[in-house]
């Protein structure tokens, strides 16, 4: 068996893992408020139903673009009815409480459609963009599907011919993010590791053929400079060695597992994990090997090798290993 352990030493900035991000879609739906100064009777009131898609760069950081479309307005004193539509798209963060518990904040632009309609004068209608903004909760169920519940406000729909109005809503949204590590892809930057200081090796057990061989192989000094993005010569030499195997027996295959220290929720740990994982899979592609002969995962904070409670500790425990079952060949 062929081992190689990369420990990298970067920590958890928000925005910093590295990798594909993962895109997710869902469905929304809620209760909505007109609010406008000018109408002083009860406010109007109606439904709101919505789809959006998006990209989860981070398990915190998230981009969407949706639409919306909104019930008629009814403004029963002024005979008045109001018809919207709009497409939006937001900036949302999620900081975690828990591993699957997070409050999360919406910033972004609506682009709005609004018909007008009013018993005494002729329909107008209106087009333009307002800020919008949301507040809520949001909880995992699994890694792939989250509920969150929040409060929307979108400013000033309408113009000066049709009059305006800021839209209140409340708002429940269920999302899927389909899983990216069901096939690697390319990553551009990698994560920062390191290797244990132990010297290489190989050796070669041969039989009658069929035969049995087995590598063990172990790091030598430190692969990556302190938050560098690109490997020095050592970590290149490695991973040259590892797909000169996979390269030279395609019936070989490898397993690359990610790791991270105790720092952060379980949830992000876990991603960040994968997308350790997944830069190392994505370098030996770059060396020629065949991407059916790699599969990966990531492990997250579980099975520390070294106490999380120090820094030399937690270094350790930020790492990625590579495993090269035996294989069965002939000369």
């Amino acid at each position: 068996m062929k081992i190689i352990l990369l420990v990298s030493l970067f920590s958890i900035p928000a925005l910093a893992a590295t990798g594909s991000p993962q895109v997710f879609i869902g469905v929304k739906g809620g209760y909505q408020w007109a609010l406008d100064d000018s109408y002083n009777h009860s406010n109007p009131e109606g439904t709101i139903l919505g789809l959006y898609s998006g990209l989860q760069f981070t398990p915190s950081w998230s981009w969407d673009i949706g639409y919306q479309h909104h019930d008629e307005l009814k403004a029963g004193v002024t005979s008045v009815n109001v018809k919207s539509w709009l497409i939006e798209s937001a900036l949302r963060y999620d900081w975690y409480l828990q591993d699957n518990l997070s409050l999360y904040g919406r910033l972004g632009t609506a682009y709005w459609d609004m018909e007008k309609t009013q018993f005494s004068s002729n329909n107008s209608e209106a087009t333009g963009f307002s800020p919008l903004g949301e507040v809520g909760i949001n909880y995992n169920f699994t890694p792939n599907v989250q509920l969150s519940t929040g409060y929307q406000y979108i400013d000033s729909i309408g113009k000066s011919n049709t009059g305006k109005y800021d839209s209140s809503g409340l708002l429940l949204s269920l999302t899927y993010t389909f899983d990216s590590t069901t096939q690697p892809a390319l990553v551009k930057t990698a994560p920062t590791p390191i290797i244990e200081n132990n010297p290489v090796k190989k050796t070669v057990t041969t039989k009658a053929a069929p035969q049995m061989q087995t590598f063990s192989l172990k790091t030598t000094d430190e692969l990556f400079s302190f938050n560098a993005t690109e490997p020095n010569q050592e970590f290149r030499d490695q991973l040259a060695e590892v797909s000169s195997v996979l390269n030279s027996y395609p019936q070989s295959q490898a397993v690359v597992v990610g790791y991270t220290d105790s720092t952060g929720s379980e949830l992000y740990n876990q991603k960040l994990s994968e997308r350790r994982a997944q830069a190392v899979v994505n370098k030996l592609i770059e060396l020629g090997v065949a991407p059916t002969q790699l599969e990966w995962q990531g492990k997250g904070e579980s099975q520390p090798i070294a106490d999380n409670n120090t820094a030399k500790g937690r270094a350790k425990n930020r790492r990625v290993k590579i495993t090269i079952p035996s294989f069965q060949f002939k000369e």
